[in-house]
């Protein structure tokens, strides 16, 4: 059986500090990494600093997305901003927990 294909959108917040990265299907190491290429742009270019990665949407998640959302947490940290990962199913908060980095980057169901 074949999974969904990976796909995102990202959407910058009207406060010029937040963006939204709306994630779906199976993130992995298959996955290329324009998502983190994007989201770091904006971050470089634009100043924004906070990025909600909503991954309500997502089926999976591997060691590979594990170290892009780590990259994510250092860079928003490193311009005093935050990295927040929103809904996230069993399948991407199993290995966060299992990881220990749910007690780094903050997990919400909203």
């Amino acid at each position: 059986m074949v999974g969904q294909e990976f796909s995102y959108s990202v959407r910058r917040h009207p406060d010029g500090e937040t963006v939204t990265a709306t994630l779906i299907g199976e993130w992995d190491a298959v996955s290329d990494g324009s998502l983190v290429d994007a989201v770091n742009a904006i971050l470089d270019e634009e100043g924004y600093h906070n990025v909600i990665i909503d991954a309500a949407a997502l089926t999976f998640c591997d060691s590979s997305c594990l170290g892009q959302l780590v990259g994510l947490h250092r860079r928003t940290g490193d311009r005093q901003g935050w990295l927040r990962v929103v809904a996230p199913p069993f399948a991407v908060r199993r290995p966060m927990e299992l990881t220990g980095l749910d007690q780094v980057i903050q997990i919400t169901e909203h």
